[in-house]
């Protein structure tokens, strides 16, 4: 950001695009994930049953970007919370904008919430999010899901295809496949994840046919049911199989509050 009244950012989503922006062109393998990735890549969240405000953004960074993400940030303007960045900066950073209009949240090598999502090898790519496949997955991993989450993963699947090769898509080409690969990867190899994300799969299922999204380019229904498919046909592990005998008799997510601590 700037004090150049001249070129002042009035909302935070022409903010996320400016910002985005900024860290290509700097080399900063910084990726937006969250609400307003999904606001970025999945032009059926912009209006309608699933538009909504926006009072964040999340971004993802490597350990070893870690130190690259927290210079270009502040010289951004944004004014790091040091006390927080102490205490939690080998795991989360956080940085609020200048006037306070916003924050931003920054996890390093994970997503850490009820379950985990390794990114250390997802961030590398040309694009100014996470891949579809992993901001898919950071929605639906959510054990008590909101109704905003599971808006923001039904709009991705309305606005996006599901295929092998999520690496298809050009910036400025297609839109970006939701890798299925990686999906595969994920859940075949932690039952009480794919448990989780099977059930919100579910719930997707039963919004979508309360507030249907008659013009995305994607059939949303068709797309959990793939998915589903997909998910149940995947070799699974042997830990998933073994986790899977025990079931729900023990508790297979983790809390917010634990997360923390």
């Amino acid at each position: 950001m700037t004090d150049d009244p001249s070129r002042a950012v009035p909302d935070i989503r022409d903010e996320s695009v400016r910002l985005t922006s900024a860290a290509a062109r700097a080399g900063v393998p910084l990726k937006l994930f969250g609400g307003m990735a999904v606001w970025l890549t999945c032009p059926s969240v912009r209006d309608g049953p699933f538009a909504r405000p926006y009072a964040d953004m999340d971004f993802a960074v490597t350990a070893s970007a870690a130190k690259q993400a927290r210079a270009f940030l502040e010289a951004e303007g944004y004014i790091a919370d040091q006390f927080f960045n102490r205490l939690h900066g080998a795991t989360r950073l956080y940085y609020s904008a200048a006037d306070g209009s916003w924050s931003v949240d920054v996890i390093v090598d994970q997503l850490a919430m009820s379950h985990r999502l390794d990114l250390r090898t997802r961030l590398a790519g040309p694009g100014p999010t996470v891949p579809m496949a992993d901001l898919l997955l950071s929605k639906l991993q959510v054990w008590e899901i909101t109704r905003k989450d599971l808006g923001d993963a039904l709009c991705l699947l309305a606005d996006h295809p599901l295929g092998d090769d999520e690496n298809a898509a050009a910036v400025d080409g297609p839109v970006e496949p939701i890798g299925l690969d990686r999906i595969r990867r994920v859940l075949a190899s932690d039952w009480g994840f794919c448990h989780t994300v099977e059930r919100n799969l579910g719930k997707v299922l039963d919004l979508v046919t309360e507030q249907p999204l008659p013009d995305a380019p994607f059939k949303v229904a068709v797309q959990v049911e793939q998915l589903r498919q997909v998910i149940d046909e995947a070799p699974k592990s042997v830990g998933w199989r073994a986790r899977a005998r025990i079931g729900e008799k023990v508790r297979w997510y983790e809390t917010p509050e634990e997360v923390r601590h």
